[in-house]
């Protein structure tokens, strides 16, 4: 081969090289590495990945409970994590007829003991307005009016907290029926931790800015995925309607 031939051949060679090299670097290329990663097949299966980092100790990637973990202790791994808006669901808990009328009862059953007590001071009343304040009579039944109505108003406050306790005891029964529903939404989900919160679009109800700091205490998140609440998910599981 002469030394022209071997000049024009190495030109070729050049030209061809750079027309490999331009083919890379303009997007269309990009664009065909793309689809290659995206047609690239899953590497696997494998028990564990080993990652380095220069002067820091191997990372070991591995799955446990079906989980990505870096580490034997349960708090080494990845969580799936949702949330659950419980204001609603409380609210309508409590509502339902059988605690409505529980609580509808018992009232009602206090207020006719204290009724009983309010008409024996309406008898001592009209009693001492037939007699004269300084009888003997009317001191007595002035006496014994005050003492009713003592034990009126002492009753009254027990009633109050007998009704807030048995509010209490519902309240309590609401929450460990939603916690059950959640349980079950999750563990159909596959779900490991469910966080109460407040949605950021609800309407504020303050009486005062005290009332409005207390609830934007309460609504500790200030961004979520949406299709992460499933409160939807859990009054269904409750028989409950949102809307």
């Amino acid at each position: 081969m002469t030394a022209r031939e071997r000049l024009l051949t190495w030109s070729t060679l050049a030209t061809l090289a750079c027309l490999v090299l331009l083919s890379f670097l303009r997007p269309g290329g990009n664009q065909l590495m793309a689809d290659g990663e995206a047609d690239a097949k899953a590497i696997g299966p494998a028990s564990s990945v080993l990652l380095v980092e220069e002067d820091k100790p191997t990372v070991k990637l591995h799955a446990m409970d079906g989980r990505l973990a870096w580490g034997e202790e349960a708090q080494q791994r990845t969580e799936a994590v949702a949330y659950v808006h419980i204001g609603a669901l409380l609210t309508q808990l409590m509502q339902r007829e059988e605690r409505v009328e529980e609580r509808q009862a018992m009232t009602e059953r206090l207020t006719e003991d204290a009724q009983v007590m309010i008409d024996e001071l309406e008898k001592i009343q009209a009693e001492i307005e037939d007699l004269q304040p300084e009888d003997e009579a009317a001191q007595e039944q002035m006496q014994r009016g005050q003492q009713l109505a003592q034990q009126l108003q002492a009753f009254r406050q027990q009633a109050d907290a007998i009704v807030e306790a048995k509010a209490a005891e519902q309240l309590e029964q609401c929450y460990r029926e939603l916690v059950t529903a959640v349980n079950v939404v999750a563990d159909r989900n596959k779900i490991d931790t469910v966080f109460r919160f407040i949605p950021t679009d609800d309407d504020f109800t303050p009486a005062d800015v005290n009332g409005a700091m207390l609830q934007i205490r309460l609504r500790t998140l200030l961004r979520y995925p949406e299709n992460s609440d499933i409160t939807e998910d859990v009054a269904e599981e409750l028989n409950l309607d949102l809307e």
